[in-house]
């Protein structure tokens, strides 16, 4: 929707617009995904079908544009996105939640080519991003992409400093230190049911 408060435009238009300013970094774009959306979108009142037309061969494309109810719904939503921070639930948390099932020099291992991987990332993003800027590009439209290289930044600075830690033995505990804890947590739980 946020697209055609541009302009009008068809599926395809919008799809490739959306890869060509790097949306497609930060939101799944799929093969058919697009025209599914613009069918429930039009469905329910948020954009609207202005003009069919064939040229040649080609299939039919449909312009679409956004309703007054579809500016309504895409500007409360992008305020409340801007503004709520919200839990999110990725999954190299989850993961973190449950390393310690793991040998501590095996987790060091993995997460020193997860620090490769995110070098080799933010570079294919920076140079990226340099590449749309140089097109001409205006920021604007990069942000979002400037929003993700920051991020992995931070997580690569973080990892890095997490990997330390291991490796120095201020973060890992033994497995029978694991099990103390394990019991003391138990019978503390234990100690304020019954009080």
């Amino acid at each position: 929707m946020n697209l055609l408060m541009e302009r009008p435009m068809h599926p395809y238009e919008m799809k490739s617009t959306m890869k060509e300013r790097g949306h497609d970094q930060v939101i799944r774009i799929k093969g058919g995904s697009i025209y599914d959306t613009v069918e429930r979108l039009e469905a329910g009142g948020f954009i609207k079908s202005q003009e069919t037309s064939r040229e040649g061969r080609r299939p039919e494309r449909t312009v679409y544009s956004i309703t007054e109810a579809g500016r309504d719904e895409i500007t409360g939503w992008l305020a409340e996105l801007l503004t709520q921070p919200l839990s999110e639930y990725p999954r190299f948390a989850a993961a973190l939640a449950f390393m310690a099932a793991l040998d501590k020099d095996e987790v060091a291992r993995l997460l020193k080519t997860r620090i490769a991987l995110l070098d080799s990332q933010i570079a294919g993003a920076d140079k990226q991003l340099k590449n749309f800027l140089g097109m001409g590009l205006p920021r604007l439209f990069l942000v979002e992409g400037e929003y993700a290289v920051a991020m992995k930044r931070a997580e690569l600075e973080w990892v890095r400093s997490l990997v330390d830690d291991i490796q120095s033995g201020k973060l890992w505990i033994t497995k029978e230190q694991m099990k103390a804890v394990g019991d003391a947590f138990e019978s503390g739980k234990e100690g304020g049911d019954s009080g």
